[in-house]
């Protein structure tokens, strides 16, 4: 028996039935498919602008990144420079500004993390502000690792913009850096007074 003759032999009832199956199972395939498609589509889109996402992130990383290691780099080529024999570089920044230092002592050196600090503190009598402070933009652009670490102004009484200094500068030596700035100071004494 065919295919056919089984549809014929079926009752009203059964042959309606079956219609509406048919039907249903061809709007099924006709408006399923393209829904599923499409909802397909839009989960592709969504997985591809994560994808988008992440590739922006990524960039954005790498563009700090590139940064940071300049910065790095920029600091290990400061470092790379040993930092002078303070009382030296100190008392060449003041006369060049025609300022005497008339006492500087050298302090025992602070061990850091990856860094030794040797301190010299300094101190200035009736010295005027422009020249004083044209010795401070000396030291921090000498690009040495040298830094004021502690100022102190006092005004003096005996006339007009005069002052007395106490300062400490701070000059760092990277571990495994050659130490000539720190063997300067050993040889040299670094106290004046």
């Amino acid at each position: 028996m065919g295919l056919r003759e089984q549809l014929t032999n079926m009752s009203p009832r059964e042959q309606r039935l079956l219609t509406i199956l048919g039907v249903l199972f061809g709007a099924l395939i006709f408006l399923g498919l393209p829904i599923y498609i499409y909802s397909d589509l839009a989960a592709a889109r969504d997985r591809n602008e994560e994808i988008r996402e992440v590739l922006r992130r990524i960039a954005k990383a790498d563009e700090l990144l590139q940064k940071r290691k300049g910065e790095r780099l920029a600091l290990d080529l400061r470092y790379a420079k040993p930092a002078p024999a303070l009382a030296t570089f100190i008392e060449g920044a003041a006369s060049a500004n025609g300022l005497e230092v008339p006492e500087s002592t050298d302090r025992p050196p602070v061990q850091g993390t990856g860094y030794t600090e040797r301190i010299t503190s300094v101190k200035l009598r009736a010295v005027g502000l422009r020249p004083f402070v044209q010795m401070l933009e000396k030291i921090e652009r000498s690009g040495h690792p040298v830094q004021v670490s502690q100022l102190s102004i006092k005004t003096k009484a005996s006339g007009p913009d005069l002052y007395d200094v106490s300062m400490q500068v701070s000059a760092f030596d990277k571990e495994g850096m050659e130490k000539t700035g720190a063997d300067k100071d050993k040889t040299t004494g670094g106290t004046k007074k």
